[in-house]
């Protein structure tokens, strides 16, 4: 599993900038970034190369922050890629609650960040280890991408 940094916060202009120059004045590096938006708050889910030093600051900052589990999938960009692994938790009837992508410097593939419900999570990581095609990274592995 690897460690998600999630922060609610409200949707006006400059809080995104804040957190951002929090985590860059720090040097902590983000490896990938999400926004989930309403009206009038966002949902900031990040993958920091640090997270324990970027949870220290951000809370530093009076920054509310949650973790989150999440799986790191790595996946081949081709078409087809990722319906590979959504068919295979289909399959095992394991909901996925959200999910996000992003194509690290260091590869041709994929990166398929993946949140399902905390009782599937073990039967999730048993299914997706049996996929051909798709490889699970743990957190070390995740970085070096």
């Amino acid at each position: 599993m690897i460690r998600q940094v999630s922060i609610f916060i409200e949707n006006h202009e400059g809080r995104l900038n804040n957190i951002l120059k929090i985590l860059a004045d720090n040097k902590i590096n983000i490896r990938s970034l999400n926004i989930a938006d309403a009206t009038d708050f966002g949902i900031v889910r990040l993958i920091l190369q640090d997270t324990e030093k970027g949870i220290e600051v951000l809370k530093r900052n009076e920054v509310i922050t949650s973790i989150t589990p999440v799986l790191a999938a790595e996946i081949s960009d081709d078409p087809g890629g990722l319906s590979t692994l959504v068919d295979a938790l289909t399959q095992a009837k394991i909901n996925i609650i959200y999910a996000y992508s992003f194509l690290p410097k260091n590869t041709d593939n994929a990166i398929i960040i993946i949140r399902v419900d905390d009782e599937n999570q073990k039967q999730a990581i048993t299914t997706l280890e049996s996929v051909q095609g798709v490889n699970l990274l743990d957190r070390e592995t995740l970085l070096l991408k």
